[in-house]
């Protein structure tokens, strides 16, 4: 082998060798960079896209503020923070006066914290009476399965939809209101009473002749609620 060959042969050995030296120092560096780099852009991009669909969502509820705080002072008014047991008794005198009715009695008792509805408890099992036989017992028919109970709702306290909910912050007060006057004016009282500004579940009537003079005395009761998140449950006022 000439020479000119070698030489030949080693300046390609050393152009593949250089090739190689600048693809692992500078060229594959530079790619590594590169795609680091359209990575993070990537995750800006996805963290700006984030944030405006965030932005733009607290545009629309603040358009909507206005509507938001009187839904909520609506709600406040229904099931307030405190008995105020006063105030209802003025909206039910004047919703009796509307329908021409007259208040002659109403009660207010102490209210209670809310205790959600359980489960009744499942019937204890007959015990086996024993004889001492040691025979074996005749199979009985298969009976049907008995569907698992439903819980059993106590009167005046529906079910809570939430376990922010508790006895420590819900309070249950029975209401009692009776009101003279026509029995169609009575029926009208108390759909206007379940629909007044101030929550009243209804969950008793009692209407019968008035004890003196014409007309009708209707007993109206049911359970107005309190609630106050954080604090004990308020007693009736």
């Amino acid at each position: 082998m000439d020479k000119t060959r070698l030489w030949i042969i080693g300046s390609v050995l050393a152009m593949v060798v250089v090739a190689a030296l600048g693809w692992v120092l500078g060229i594959q560096p530079q790619l590594d960079q590169s795609a680091a780099a359209d990575a993070q852009t990537l995750q800006v991009e996805g963290t700006n896209t984030a944030s405006r669909l965030a932005l733009n969502k607290l545009k629309k509820d603040s358009e909507s503020l206005d509507d938001l705080k009187s839904q909520l002072a609506a709600v406040q008014t229904s099931i307030p923070a405190e008995a105020q047991t006063p105030a209802f008794m003025d909206e039910i005198t004047a919703l009796a006066a509307a329908n021409g009715l007259t208040v002659t009695a109403s009660q207010i008792t102490d209210g209670a914290g809310f205790v959600p509805p359980v489960n009744p408890a499942a019937p204890a099992p007959a015990a086996a009476s024993g004889t001492g036989s040691t025979a074996t017992p005749t199979p009985s028919p298969t009976a049907t399965p008995t569907p698992t109970p439903k819980p059993t709702a106590v009167p005046g306290m529906p079910p809570a939809a939430s376990p922010l909910v508790t006895k420590d912050d819900f309070t249950v007060i029975p209401v009692s209101v009776t009101v003279r006057g026509a029995y169609s004016n009575i029926l009208a009282f108390v759909e206007a009473a379940q629909k007044g500004q101030r929550l009243f579940l209804v969950n008793g009537i009692d209407v019968g002749p008035a004890a003196n003079g014409p007309g009708f005395d209707g007993k109206v009761s049911g359970f107005i609620y309190v609630l106050t998140t954080g604090a004990q449950a308020a007693p009736a006022k």
